[in-house]
C-alpha cells in the first residue's frame, strides 16, 4: 500500500472510507454521513467523494439509492469479486483472521489447480521448479518464488480464472510472505517441498503432486498459526534469515 501522501485525492478517499468500514467505524448496516460532512472529516471536495463512492458502489460496498442515505453493505455475505480485490489490497488493514481465511482457501484451491498444471504443461511447471535450485536464503527471495510458483500454477491449470483471482492477492502475499518465510523453519519446509514436488511434476504423479500440494499449504497455515500465536511476527528477522 502507497502512503497517503502519495495518493490521489480518490485514492485517499477510498482509503479512508474502507479502512473505517473494515475497522467497524462503519459497520454493515450503518448509514454513512451526508456528502458534506463526509467530504469534510474526509478531506476531499465533494466532487472527488461523489466518484470514490460510486466506485464503492460497483465494487460492492455501499449501496446508493436517489433520494436516501448511503449505506454499508453486508459484504462478507453480499460482495464479490470487487470486495475481494479491495479486501487484498488493503491486507495491513485486515484482522489476522483474514489472512488464515485466505490461507484456509488456498488449502482447498490450490491442490486440484496444481495437478491440472501437470496435466496441461507438466514441461513448463518443471523449469520452474528447478530455478528453485540455489535459491538466496532470505525472506524476499522465498517469498517473491513462492508467490510465483502458486501464479505459474495457475497459469498451467488451463483456466485463467485461477489466475486472475489469485493476480488480486499480490500485495496481500507479499506482505505476509515476508513474515513468514523470515522464520527457518518456514524456509527449510518450502525447500523440501519444492524439491519433492520437482520429482513428482518430473514423474508426472498428478496425484503425488495434488497430495503433497495439499500438505504444504496446511503445513503453512499451521505454521503461520504458531508463529501468531507465538507473537513472534514482528520479529522474524530474530528468527534468521
Amino acid at each position: 500500500m502507497i502512503s497517503e501522501k502519495l495518493m490521489k485525492p480518490a485514492q485517499y478517499a477510498e482509503h479512508k472510507l474502507l479502512t473505517a468500514i473494515l475497522e467497524g467505524e462503519f459497520a454493515p448496516g450503518s448509514v454513512l454521513p451526508g456528502e458534506r460532512k463526509l467530504a469534510e472529516m474526509i478531506g476531499v471536495t465533494r466532487p472527488t467523494l461523489r466518484e470514490t463512492l460510486q466506485k464503492m458502489s460497483r465494487d460492492g460496498w455501499i449501496t446508493i439509492r436517489h433520494g436516501k442515505s448511503t449505506t454499508v453493505k453486508d459484504y462478507m455475505n453480499e460482495g464479490g469479486m470487487g470486495v475481494l480485490a479491495t479486501m487484498a489490497r488493503f491486507g495491513t488493514e485486515l484482522p489476522l483472521s483474514f489472512v488464515e481465511h485466505f490461507l484456509n482457501v488456498r488449502c482447498i484451491v490450490m491442490p486440484p489447480v496444481s495437478a491440472m498444471a501437470v496435466e496441461n504443461q507438466p514441461e513448463r511447471l518443471e523449469a520452474f521448479l528447478k530455478m528453485s535450485e540455489g535459491l538466496e536464503e532470505e525472506s524476499a527471495a522465498y517469498t517473491d518464488y513462492d508467490w510465483n510458483l502458486q501464479l505459474t500454477m495457475a497459469t498451467c491449470s488451463g483456466n485463467p480464472f485461477f489466475r486472475i483471482i489469485l493476480n488480486d492477492f499480490d500485495f496481500l502475499y507479499r506482505k505476509m510472505g515476508g513474515d513468514y518465510f523470515a522464520f527457518n523453519e518456514a524456509r527449510e519446509l518450502s525447500k523440501l517441498y519444492y524439491a519433492e514436488l520437482s520429482e513428482l511434476v518430473r514423474n508426472r504423479d498428478t496425484e503425488g503432486v495434488k497430495e503433497r500440494v495439499g500438505k504444504v499449504m496446511n503445513d503453512a497455515l499451521n505454521l503461520w498459526k504458531s508463529c501468531v500465536g507465538n507473537s513472534n511476527l514482528n520479529s522474524g528477522a530474530d528468527h534468521g534469515k
